[in-house]
């Protein structure tokens, strides 16, 4: 069947893609970290080993920052720059859920067990951060937020639907046939994906016709990142939120191997109980995470974590002091409904302020960090939770959770960040781009190539130092980003000779794109005319005034001839 999809060239295609790759991620989400543990319990294994089941599957979420240098170095871009990659993860999701018919006793093999569940986690976490960087690669900024929703969705759909259809599945069938409905899912979702190209005329599948649409990118230096990491990683307000993201995993940790194992063994949930309770509550949360962007925008990401730990907290001690309400049903189903609630709520504001520090030339590498201390975390409180589950009674446990959250907003209370201005200037310094937030359940995962991107062609701007002024080149359509004040400093025809390198007819054709977000804060981008050159269009930013060119046009804005006389009656005016 001819492919009849191009990411590159459709929004909604983009949009539906995501959602779908997202909605595979959210299979193993659900089985492995939500039904399976409470069904482990009601098998009758103990609370230590769910907890340490549940601490070592994560592990591949935390360390998935390792396999984002792996795919910018290794390309086979005849089918595309990622699209590889999140086949071949797909195909071993796929395939590696059928190792769980290996496991037929599982209260007796329970390492076996943990071992396929990291196998599982390491495919689904790879194509995580593939599908993220061919969403990065091709999506305008100013499509994101519609994106990221449409992802966010996916997943929460995927998880939700899964935890439900798993918890009635392992009850009713066993563990075997779950595991081949979950490979059978995933495996429709695979073929799906082979329909779906990046961009035109790219090959299907690797013995397909087709041609590269891109040229292979020069490497990047390891040491040049690593270098800015040092200037940007160690600094107070950074070492400030490891230690906020640390406890936020510890948090997030101990209450998901926690939460389960009572709702089976004190609160007498069944497994598809406590699984339905799940999905109908984290979708309900996913909603409310996703419509929490603009309040942010608004009162700011930390006084919005606040507020949420701080819930977070209170739930916390008031379900430890309230255990003569245990018995009643709906007292019990409505503390397991909040608690639910507020976890992907608490996610979305923690990715939002790490996303505050993070600076525009490492923001990957320097984001990925982040995300990894909080994941190493998650499997650190999963860890302790078992350690101490034999010894305390539940009082005792949820009191602990309590007091992990208030180290938690202890941490958050110490962090400081403002945006740092460029000596007396008054402006600025360049910062990471402005992205809008969406909610991974399972590794809140975002990849980004650590460079601004070009808001025509998505490829990455490099940045190119001009006497002492750096702006910003399109490594690909060498298109020219000025921040404010840089375009009068470097109006001469030399520079222009020096800076704009690209080919003037492919900018006249990229010059018709001009409705697009500020690459650089997000902002509304106004669509200028030059006042003594009417026929030279370009854009400016209405928040950081930061200005883009097409390739040629800062050559021809700074070459006056006798025909740009004549232009002046020509030219057509802009609407």
């Amino acid at each position: 069947m001819a492919t009849k999809f191009v990411l590159a060239d459709s929004p909604r295609v983009r949009y539906a893609t995501g959602a779908m790759m997202y909605f595979a991620q959210g299979i193993p989400a659900g089985l492995l970290h939500i039904a399976l543990p409470a069904w482990l319990a009601s098998q009758g294994v103990g609370a230590g080993q769910i907890a340490s089941f549940m601490a070592v599957i994560v592990l591949p979420w935390a360390f998935k920052l390792l396999s984002g240098p792996l795919m910018d170095h290794y390309e086979f871009l005849p089918m595309g720059r990622r699209r590889p990659w999140v086949l071949g993860a797909q195909l071993g999701l796929t395939l590696s859920f059928f190792a769980l018919m290996l496991v037929e006793r599982p209260a007796e093999q329970i390492g076996l067990l943990m071992l396929i569940g990291v196998f599982i986690n390491i495919f689904a976490a790879t194509q995580d951060v593939a599908v993220d960087g061919m969403s990065i690669d091709l999506t305008p900024i100013e499509e994101q937020g519609r994106l990221n929703a449409s992802m966010a969705f996916g997943k929460a759909v995927g998880w939700g639907i899964s935890s439900a259809v798993s918890g009635v599945l392992l009850v009713t069938v066993g563990l075997g046939v779950t595991a081949i409905v979950a490979a059978a899912v995933t495996g429709i979702v695979l073929l799906l994906f082979t329909q779906v190209l990046e961009r035109g005329g790219e090959r299907g599948l690797p013995w397909s016709d087709g041609k590269p649409a891109l040229e292979p990118r020069p490497g990047k230096s390891l040491a040049g990142v690593f270098k800015g990491l040092n200037q940007v990683l160690w600094t107070r307000v950074s070492l400030i939120l490891m230690l906020v993201m640390v406890f936020d995993g510890l948090v997030s940790g101990y209450g998901h191997a926690l939460m389960p194992i009572a709702a089976i063994k004190l609160f007498g949930f069944t497994t598809p109980q406590w699984s339905n309770l799940v999905a109908v509550m984290g979708l309900a949360g996913a909603a409310v995470a996703l419509g929490l962007g603009p309040l942010i925008d608004r009162f700011g990401a930390k006084r919005m974590l606040f507020l949420t730990i701080l819930l977070v907290a209170l739930h916390a001690f008031l379900l430890a002091k309230t255990q003569t309400l245990w018995q009643d049903t709906l007292y019990v189903k409505v503390m397991l409904s909040v608690w639910i609630l507020l976890g992907p709520v608490t996610m979305v504001c923690m990715i939002a302020l790490a996303m505050t520090i993070c600076s525009s030339v490492n923001s990957a590498t320097q984001f990925a960090i982040y995300m990894s201390l909080a994941n190493l975390g998650s499997s650190a409180g999963a860890k302790i939770y078992g350690m101490v589950a034999e010894q305390t009674s539940y009082t005792e446990a949820y009191i602990t959770l309590g007091v992990l959250t208030l180290g938690l907003l202890a941490a958050l209370s110490l962090h400081r960040h403002r945006h740092r201005h460029d000596g007396g200037s008054g402006r600025a310094q360049k910062t990471a781009p402005s992205y809008t937030v969406g909610m991974a359940t399972s590794g809140a995962g975002m990849y980004w190539s650590g460079a601004m991107r070009c808001p025509k062609c998505r490829d990455d701007m490099d940045q190119v130092d001009v006497g002492g002024v750096e702006i910003d080149r399109c490594s690909t359509c060498y298109g020219l980003w000025f921040d404010a004040g840089e375009l009068q400093k470097l109006r001469d025809k030399e520079v222009a000779a020096q800076i704009d390198i690209g080919d003037p007819s492919k900018g006249k054709v990229q010059n018709t794109n001009d409705h697009y977000r500020c690459p650089r804060c997000g902002g509304q981008m106004i669509r200028m005319v030059d006042q003594k050159q009417p026929h030279i269009w370009y854009e400016e930013c209405s928040s950081c005034y930061g200005s883009y060119f097409d390739a040629g046009e800062f050559t021809d804005l700074t070459t006056v001839s006798i025909s740009d006389f004549f232009k002046r009656f020509t030219a057509p005016q802009r609407k």
